[in-house]
């Protein structure tokens, strides 16, 4: 008795040692009939799962029988004893296979010696009340086989892959949810990288198009030259998400951002001990971006001694991690990025003269905004709905003099600093349009000859009543009447207010 028990207990220990060791279904299935053929002698063994669209019922996992036979081998429901068990959910004993015809023999005539029985076991897997499938398993009969016993051991088993089976179920909808919101992030970036969503119809724009296309489905190295905050990394990303490449990954890395020690341990990665606090080993932009595209922001800023590296992954694609020796092989395409003069850093020994050569291959120049002035309002739209929609508010336009301002301006920090004025702009409006009011005192200029005084009080309230007063008439189509109703004024006080500001009446 003791024995038995002890075979019993060794049996639930594996089978729950299967569980927990892997999340693949198969593997787990794999696994617990191997314990049964340890601690319960079996002869074969099948675990059987319901195709409920189709009806039919396939191997999943079987011991004694060859890959071919288990992938030939199906059963409709109600079809011999693994068929009827699924059908009723109830359990079937067959104390002697080969005096039993409901026994079908479809994965095979079982061997054995005169007067050797064999016994057929087969327990329903159930989940949540439903028949999902089956375990079934043949042994030799021996004296004193407790059939009882045997039922009950396998219906414990049968409960567990019930588990194992509910437990692939979620593992496999996280996954499908995961995969499905990858690809919708994918689409999302695809999309806003899409050379048709950068903002821009200048002159300088359109040749920047011209060359993302043209480069896009290559491997060659993209150096992309311009002011800081004219928008370099668009480019990167519109060359990756729309090249061949797009499906892989795109890493950035700002070179500003680190020390050289860790910034050298980022990009190649490093072995467990190779300097104080690499406690484990770690992989580096580069690996990362394996197949996909790693793009170097601020490339003017390496150091000698990392250039000397970044010229050898770029010429010969391959590299090793801090305090490795294993070489590892790299298939990134490189895209660089930097603000400086490279020609006079080559002249002051700062940036090595063969690397500027490596990285120079197809150079893409990303205009100030000051040369691009007929997209300062595209993009200062843009921004607007953006902004506007991130803090909730219903701001549809920007002001006459506010669009004054915002043109004659000379835009140092580019389109970073238009972005930052707009956002300023829609957090201080409590109105639908934005006012010159709102724009940043950077921007605040007297109109015609007087841009670079400061404005006097009275002068501020004038522009901001002529500014109200061709906002109404533009509102209302240009009826005075209407106007004045929406400002508060009498007609006749409008009337004198629009011939003191030279405003151009509308019919």
């Amino acid at each position: 008795m003791a024995k038995k028990l002890g075979r019993e207990v060794g049996l639930l220990a594996d089978v729950a040692k299967a569980f927990a060791d892997s999340l693949n279904l198969e593997a787990t299935l794999e696994s617990i009939l191997k314990a049964l053929e340890i601690h319960v002698c079996l002869e074969r063994g099948a675990i059987t799962l319901l195709d409920a669209d189709k009806e039919m019922i396939t191997i999943k996992v079987a011991h004694g029988l060859s890959d071919e036979s288990k992938k030939q081998v199906t059963y409709k429901v109600g079809e011999g004893v693994t068929g009827l068990v699924v059908q009723t959910g109830k359990e079937v004993v067959v104390p002697d296979i080969s005096k039993d015809p409901r026994f079908l023999a479809k994965t095979g005539q079982r061997s054995y010696t005169k007067g050797q029985r064999i016994a057929f076991f087969c327990v329903p897997i159930k989940l949540e009340g439903k028949t999902i499938g089956a375990i079934s398993v043949d042994r030799k009969v021996r004296t004193g086989d407790d059939f009882d016993a045997h039922v009950r051991l396998l219906e414990v088993v049968a409960t567990m892959i019930a588990q194992a089976v509910k437990l692939n179920k979620l593992v496999e909808t996280d996954r499908k949810e995961l995969r499905t919101e990858n690809e919708r992030l994918l689409r999302e970036l695809k999309s806003k990288f899409n050379i048709n969503n950068m903002v821009g119809t200048s002159s300088a724009m359109v040749e920047v198009y011209r060359l993302i296309e043209q480069v896009a489905n290559s491997n060659a190295t993209v150096l992309i030259r311009g002011e800081s905050g004219t928008g370099k990394d668009l480019i990167a990303h519109a060359v990756h998400y729309n090249s061949y490449r797009a499906e892989k990954p795109f890493i950035k890395v700002n070179c500003t951002a680190l020390p050289e020690n860790l910034l050298e341990s980022e990009l190649f990665g490093h072995e467990k001990g190779a300097f104080t606090g690499a406690v484990d080993r770690k992989m580096g932009r580069f690996e990362l971006a394996n197949g996909g595209t790693i793009f170097l922001d601020e490339i003017g800023d390496f150091s000698l001694n990392l250039q000397v590296k970044l010229l050898r992954v770029i010429q010969f694609k391959e590299f090793e991690r801090v305090g490795g020796y294993e070489t590892i092989k790299s298939n990134v395409r490189i895209i660089v990025a930097t603000n400086k003069n490279l020609e006079e850093e080559i002249k002051n020994g700062l940036f090595r003269e063969d690397l500027y050569y490596r990285i120079n291959v197809f150079p893409i120049y990303m205009p100030p905004l000051r040369d691009r002035k007929n997209d300062v309002m595209l993009l200062a739209d843009s921004f607007l709905e953006k902004c506007a929609k991130e803090n909730g508010k219903n701001i549809k336009r920007i002001s006459t003099p506010a669009i004054e301002m915002l043109t004659s301006y000379h835009w140092p920090g580019n389109v970073r600093e238009l972005e930052n004025c707009i956002e300023r702009a829609v957090l201080l409006c409590d109105e639908d349009v934005i006012r010159s009011d709102h724009l940043p005192p950077s921007l605040q200029m007297v109109r015609k000859n007087k841009e670079t005084d400061a404005l006097t009080l009275p002068e501020k309230v004038e522009n901001l009543e002529r500014e109200m007063i061709v906002d109404a008439l533009k509102k209302t189509g240009g009826c005075q009447r209407r106007a004045s109703a929406e400002l508060g004024l009498t007609q006749r006080i409008l009337g004198y207010k629009i011939k003191k500001y030279d405003i151009l009446k509308r019919g």
